[in-house]
């Protein structure tokens, strides 16, 4: 097998892709706003129904951070599968990808892709492996040497409303809460150009994640996740041999 320690720069050159599922975890935050938007939803006699964001007011949006924060800061296991669309600006090409996902709090994670090419990342917080095995390759790397896994790893855990170079909008629906990422326009090297997460209102269950990247590629990936998630993961599911 050949084996790379890889640096930054090198990490730099994944899939953006691959670097998304670090915004499975986390977010990194900044000032908090909330305003009403529409969106159209279907309805059962066919007719499009309009679900309302509402507004929050600070002290609700300082509640469902710090929901998020605790649920995710806790060494809950999860597990489940997930599906990647990812949209191509230049060429308005659509792939689907598929596989298995193991999280574990609070920077645990361990992405298996299944479809169409198998390959692995796993990262236990501190090392991050990028696994393909067509290329029997190995591409390994220090979370604290990459700005995108710094910005993005731990997240969830340690979310909060007010962070350097970025903006937070956090709306909610009757079903759904939204937070969006937006990096502020004096980051010269933002990660992506915009991030949503989309959380289950009753217990804040990720259900998807949205991103449109420096290229303005988008990428949405949803997940399922197992009714009963593995409660005690053997620690090599997020070390890599």
């Amino acid at each position: 097998m050949k084996i790379f320690m890889k640096s930054s720069f090198y990490l730099r050159l994944l899939p953006v892709s691959i670097l998304l599922i670090f915004s499975a975890l986390i977010f990194s935050a900044a000032g908090v706003m909330a305003d009403v938007t529409k969106k159209t939803v279907p309805v059962a006699d066919g007719k499009p129904a309009i679900a309302k964001k509402q507004p929050l007011k600070k002290s609700e949006q300082e509640k469902i951070l710090g929901r998020i924060r605790h649920k995710y800061s806790q060494k809950e296991s999860f597990s489940g599968r997930f599906t990647q669309k990812t949209t191509y600006t230049d060429s308005n090409e659509t792939t689907l990808s598929m596989g298995k996902i193991w999280i574990q709090g609070p920077d645990k994670m361990r992405w298996e892709y299944q479809l169409p090419e198998k390959q692995m990342l796993i990262s236990d917080g501190k090392t991050i492996w990028y696994y393909t095995p067509d290329l029997n390759q190995v591409m390994i790397g220090k979370v604290e040497d990459i700005k995108e896994a710094r910005v993005l790893v731990n997240l969830l855990a340690k979310l909060k409303s007010e962070q350097k170079g970025f903006k937070l909008d956090l709306t909610r629906t009757e079903n759904e809460i939204t937070v969006a990422l937006l990096p502020l326009s004096d980051d010269n090297a933002p990660p992506f150009q915009s991030m949503e997460m989309v959380f289950s209102t009753s217990d804040l269950t990720l259900k998807e994640t949205r991103m449109e990247d420096l290229f303005a590629n988008k990428i949405v990936i949803t997940y399922k996740w197992a009714s009963n998630p593995d409660s005690n993961l053997p620690g090599v599911k997020f070390s890599f041999i």
